[in-house]
């Protein structure tokens, strides 16, 4: 038989829950095949590539100017030559607790993503509350 004990007390003060519905932070990268092989399947490499934003808190707008980085190891010049606005990945620092899931057609983070055109995430706060974040790219330089 099993015993299962807890060392949590009852009677614990009861903390407020965090209300932060902020994205803090955006980055963006280009995920593509390496050289390498695992199990004789491609092994999946990413670059970050630069990213300038400005976050406008008032209008819950994030603009990007991103700049892909020069080729350097297994980011050739040849897979440098691939990246594409329209199929690139991005990820976020959010409030303390808070959650994001993608609004509208914008796919969920961690999928590819069509950075030509607006994307929008929800970020739910602890304690419920929501805001709408639209990302925009401003400039795309390679």
């Amino acid at each position: 038989s099993t015993l299962f004990s807890s060392c949590l007390k009852k009677d614990l003060p009861a903390y407020p829950l965090w209300d932060g519905n902020y994205i803090n932070n955006v980055y963006v990268e280009y995920r593509y095949n390496s050289d390498q092989t695992y199990d004789g399947k491609p092994i999946v490499a990413y670059q970050r590539l630069d990213v300038d934003q400005t976050i406008d808190s008032a209008k819950n707008t994030i603009s990007l100017n991103i700049t892909v980085p020069a080729a350097s190891g297994s980011f050739t010049t040849a897979v440098r030559d691939q990246v594409s606005q329209d199929s690139l990945w991005v990820y976020f620092d959010l409030s303390t607790a808070a959650t994001v899931a993608p609004a509208g057609s914008t796919p969920k983070p961690g999928y590819s993503t069509d950075l030509t055109k607006p994307q929008s995430y929800v970020v739910t706060a602890a304690n419920g509350q929501q805001r709408t974040w639209t990302i925009v790219v401003s400039s795309f330089t390679k």
